[in-house]
């Protein structure tokens, strides 16, 4: 009898162990299924969806067999069984299986478009593959690249957890930035990106010669919404000031010139008049002459740079997207090499940050420049958009925008 209540306690013991690393795993509270439309192949009647899903791009089947969606391929190009409506946070949960080994997919966070007059699904995909790639996920015609590297390290733990015989569980949980996926319980991404914050699911037959996949007990989990809350666009202020260094002009096309004058001391500042704490931060810029910066979580101080705190650096080359703490510790992180190859001279460019806690996250046109933890940043403040004093300096920006992340948001992005 000991012996039992001994294995008992250890499989309880594990069951909770589990239960702390994988929250969104054994959790059912507040799911709901996705309906599953009804028997058909083309889900679409009199022009309108079935229960809300509608079929996109190729030639590829759908049926409904007991409580499954069967995917066959077809002809023609990639094929997607899509849901009507869009939906932003989410916790989703599906499983799957092959009859028939093929590539498949399920997208989140997509758009339907045309390109080449054909119907494609662009956006976020969660991989679904007989081997090495499963719960990564793609971007699907837009950036057309896996967004967590596809190393040897991360094929080997996908292929020892994935199940080619039989039902796997994947979860796909999206909050603001974040985006997460597991596979049969494993962790297989965790990571930030500002593509994309709503969308259709879309689930995916690849285009090919054969293949049978399933799918069942679809359930989802909505979230709050996190949406982004304008600061500066398309001739439109938000909840942002000027400091009176510099000249603000709205341009024709809609974005912001900034400029300052030759041998001005000071900075000139677009200054946000809220203060936040987690939250992502994004703008598109263009460069005409010296250098500017994405402040975050900067304290407004009586000295000629007006801010203190960090800078998301904008700039030509290397330095742009690097985190700058001004009147601080200087460089605290760049990443030379990789901003040279993505900045975009002459043209339009976007950086943004995330901040969750002492995780920092920039970016530059779609890519990762910086993902570090720093203890020592500071975990609030204001957002701003420089014209560095010191020389004759000038910017265009346009799109300016802060998505605030409150605490149940953050819980949900830290676990």
């Amino acid at each position: 009898m000991k012996t039992i209540l001994t294995l008992a306690g250890i499989f309880l013991t594990i069951l909770f162990v589990l239960s702390i690393s994988n929250p969104v795993i054994g959790d059912e509270e507040g799911f709901v299924p996705l309906p599953v439309p009804q028997s058909g192949i083309s889900w679409i009647e009199n022009g309108k969806p079935l229960n809300g899903w509608v079929k996109h791009g190729g030639d590829a089947t759908f049926t409904v067999e007991g409580d499954s969606i069967v995917g066959k391929r077809g002809t023609g190009i990639n094929t997607f069984l899509c849901t009507e409506k869009k939906f932003s946070n989410f916790i989703l949960k599906f499983d799957v299986k092959y009859d028939i080994e093929c590539n498949s997919g399920v997208q989140f966070r997509s758009e339907v478009q045309t390109k080449d007059g054909k119907e494609v699904v662009a956006g976020y995909q969660c991989e679904i593959l007989p081997e090495n790639d499963t719960a990564n996920v793609y971007d699907e015609h837009r950036r057309n690249r896996y967004l967590v590297p596809q190393t040897p390290e991360l094929q080997t733990k996908i292929n020892q957890v994935f199940k080619k015989d039989g039902w796997n569980e994947i979860v796909i949980q999206c909050v603001g930035p974040s985006v997460k996926t597991w596979l049969n319980g494993e962790k297989i991404t965790d990571f930030s990106d500002l593509e994309a914050n709503e969308g259709i699911f879309g689930f995916q037959v690849h285009s090919g010669e054969q293949g049978l996949v399933r799918w069942r007990n679809i359930r989802i989990k909505e979230l709050p919404p996190t949406p982004w809350i304008l600061l500066y666009a398309d001739k439109k202020f938000g909840e942002v000031e000027t400091k009176p260094v510099g000249k603000w002009e709205v341009q024709e096309d809609g974005s912001l010139r900034g400029t300052t004058e030759d041998g001005q001391p000071k900075d000139g500042m677009l200054l946000s008049k809220k203060s936040y704490k987690d939250f992502a931060v994004k703008v598109s810029f263009k460069m005409i002459t010296g250098n500017s910066g994405l402040y975050f979580r900067a304290e407004e101080v009586d000295k000629d740079y007006w801010l203190k705190g960090f800078q998301c650096e904008i700039a030509v080359g290397g330095d742009t997207a690097g985190l700058w703490e001004v009147q601080g510790r200087g460089w605290v992180a760049r990443n030379v090499e990789l901003a040279k190859e993505k900045y975009r001279t002459g043209e339009w460019n976007e950086v943004g940050t995330v901040a969750v806690g002492d995780q920092l996250t920039t970016f530059l046109n779609g890519w990762t420049i910086l993902n570090v933890n720093d203890p020592k940043c500071a975990k609030e403040g204001k957002t701003g958009l420089q014209l560095h004093g010191g020389g004759n300096q000038g910017c265009l920006f346009r799109d300016y925008y802060i998505m605030p992340l409150d605490e149940k948001a953050v819980e949900l992005i830290k676990k």
